[in-house]
């Protein structure tokens, strides 16, 4: 689910709709909150931060290797990748 403008909302709004805001993020979608007209935070789920950190970090992982494949060193072989994303992801080959 991706995160529109629409999914803006007051944190007077959020005080008094708590139960609705839950709901929404439950179902994956990120809201920002705004005090004074000013975007204040962004709000989601536990699990929507946890996949948002994880890709982060493999984006991290990727950028790191193909420095290293750029400076020479050998990459690793590409099918142990296809099999190790495979078992990450619950993809069968």
């Amino acid at each position: 689910m991706m995160h529109r403008t629409q999914d803006t909302y007051s944190l007077t709004d959020l005080r008094e709709k708590t139960g609705e805001h839950l709901s929404r993020l439950a179902e994956g979608a990120i809201e920002t909150i705004t005090q004074n007209g000013e975007a204040a935070m962004i709000v989601m789920s536990p699990e929507r931060y946890d996949a948002l950190v994880h890709a982060a970090e493999r984006g991290h992982i990727w950028r790191a290797a193909i420095g290293r494949i750029e400076a020479g060193e050998r990459g690793a072989d590409a099918q142990a990748v296809v099999r190790e994303l495979a078992d990450e992801f619950g993809v069968s080959l």
